[in-house]
């Protein structure tokens, strides 16, 4: 995506070759507003993993070596520049009204962060495939004039009420009907950026032919396509419990259409489980590592019998797991949601907590005894 012949490499947005330079994920202007967020990990990889860890850091130090001095220093500086002064009272969470030209701003300078943290993986893992189409960073560098997102967009902005954040997530989706089967390519991406106590999401149309009007069950405010000034904060906030499922595209409505939006699946869920032994074996989202529960749980779960535990993998990220009919699903991890939020998930679960005794030790799992709502599962099998 990158490379140019004679081993240079281009500019993701303007196509130009040469020297690149180093573009802030999250711009460094951030750091010194005030914002209370500690250091964090960075992370990149497939759109259907947990990314991998790069570090720890401060979040607003990240930077890709992938954009062009001219694209750096000009109309990627110019678009910070003029979503700054909106952005700052949102991020610290001033209550404000955001008139109809600043929306398109924001609007802009979302997608324009997002596909710059599209760049924090390797230029191998683009080339196999990974992320968005290239046309889209040529695509909005045609557009740099507007200040405006691309065409078939449409963005939303609530706030963030959890503990401090900086966050970015892109998620394909696809658009089908009942009777449809699992669809080939995903037909849009979902942005989600949050920063503070800002979140701003949105979702471009890659196969214009499928653009349909949607909303977001937390009832946030339409920021773009803008139709006025939008009032901020408004609908439901967001915090660590369910930023899995936001940020997955799970809470996406379609308006007045026999239509579903969703995540596409072999980019969302992992591969089937293994029986070894008497344990299951699952790939934990994080891609590169495995954990296992005891087999007796899946069999439960064949016969209606529901349980939930929580195990980590070594990468020491820690995951909320519900067993079901159809096998196990991953409903929370501490890489977004933290150790607090997700320990705090499952004693809110309703259910008697069980031992089991194997070769492995004492194993503990909640037994459901209330129906759960499963509509912010991240992962299965």
């Amino acid at each position: 995506m990158s490379r140019a012949g004679s081993g240079q490499r281009r500019c993701a947005f303007c196509g130009r070759s040469g020297s690149l330079t180093r573009e802030h994920v999250l711009p460094d202007w951030l750091a010194g507003i005030g914002l209370e967020v500690g250091p964090g990990q960075f992370r990149a990889g497939w759109l259907n993993r947990l990314p991998r860890t790069l570090g720890n850091g401060q979040p607003f130090t990240q930077k890709v070596r992938d954009v062009c001095e001219d694209c750096n220093h000009g109309w990627m500086s110019d678009l910070e520049a003029a979503a700054s002064h909106v952005l700052r009272p949102l991020i610290l969470g001033e209550p404000t009204v955001i008139n109809e030209a600043d929306a398109g701003v924001v609007a802009a300078w979302t997608h324009k962060t997002a596909l710059v943290a599209m760049l924090v993986s390797s230029v191998e893992d683009r080339e196999a495939g990974y992320g968005v189409p290239e046309s889209e960073f040529r695509a909005l560098y045609d557009a740099r004039e507007t200040m405006r997102p691309l065409d078939a967009s449409q963005f939303w902005i609530g706030r963030w009420s959890g503990a401090g954040a900086a966050y970015e997530q892109v998620t394909p989706l696809v658009v089908r009907a009942d009777e449809l089967g699992e669809q080939k390519f995903p037909h849009a991406y979902l942005m989600t950026v949050i920063v503070g106590q800002l979140v701003v999401q949105g979702v471009r149309f890659t196969t214009s032919a499928v653009e349909i009007m949607l909303a977001t069950r937390r009832d946030l405010a339409r920021l773009w396509p803008a139709t006025g000034s939008t009032d901020w904060p408004s609908g439901k906030p967001l915090d660590e419990a369910d930023v899995i499922a936001f940020c997955g595209g799970r809470e996406l409505i379609v308006e007045d259409l026999p239509l579903k939006i969703e995540p596409r699946r072999p980019a969302t869920d992992l591969e089937e489980s293994r029986l070894v032994g008497a344990t299951v074996e699952l790939d934990a989202p994080c891609g590169q590592h495995v954990v296992y529960y005891p087999a007796v749980l899946a069999g439960l779960g064949m016969r209606g019998v529901f349980h939930a535990f929580v195990t980590a993998c070594e990468c020491g990220i820690a995951y909320l797991v519900e067993t079901r009919s159809d096998g196990a699903h991953f409903t929370a991890d501490t890489a977004t949601s933290g150790d607090e939020a997700v320990k705090a998930r499952y004693e809110a679960l309703y259910g008697v907590e069980i031992e089991i005794h194997d070769s492995g030790g004492v194993f503990l799992a909640k037994r459901l005894e209330a129906p759960v709502d499963h509509a912010d599962d991240a992962s299965s099998r």
